[in-house]
């Protein structure tokens, strides 16, 4: 599924997500990650980046059901928007300091810190958006 230029612009070049996951005994785990928009032959997919393994990466590995919500920024008077996702998620080896050095620029100004200069190759979330709701035009 692609996006449509309204998520695509409460996206932007990345962003504060929740990540929703199921445990083992089905009750959700959920964390807060830096999230990314790519673009596949395949659609839009989600993009998270982990230096290590998480309960987050081991539950992706089991079930692959996730949920992710990206608030917009806080309007006066108003609502804040969102977007709330379902999505297929996969664990991709590799790829995590390229990701978190791109998303650091957005997220903290700069790269300079973070990741470490010796971090490990660790893992990514990529996440297969199945449905798209939310309070604004990507509702579907």
């Amino acid at each position: 599924m692609n996006l449509n230029d309204a998520a695509r612009e409460l996206i932007g070049d990345g962003t504060d997500a929740t990540l929703v996951t199921l445990n083992a005994d089905g009750t959700p785990q959920v964390s807060v990650v830096w999230m990314a928009l790519e673009s596949t032959p395949d659609g839009d997919e989600l993009v998270s980046a982990h230096l290590s393994e998480y309960r987050k990466t081991r539950n992706v590995r089991r079930d692959p059901r996730v949920a992710v919500t990206i608030l917009g920024p806080q309007l006066p008077g108003q609502l804040a928007r969102y977007i709330a996702i379902n999505g297929t998620a996969r664990i991709v080896e590799g790829g995590a300091p390229e990701l978190l050095k791109k998303l650091a620029k957005t997220m903290l100004g700069s790269d300079e810190h973070f990741p470490p200069r010796d971090a490990p190759p660790g893992l990514l979330t990529r996440i297969r958006i199945d449905k798209v709701g939310g309070s604004e035009p990507w509702a579907s």
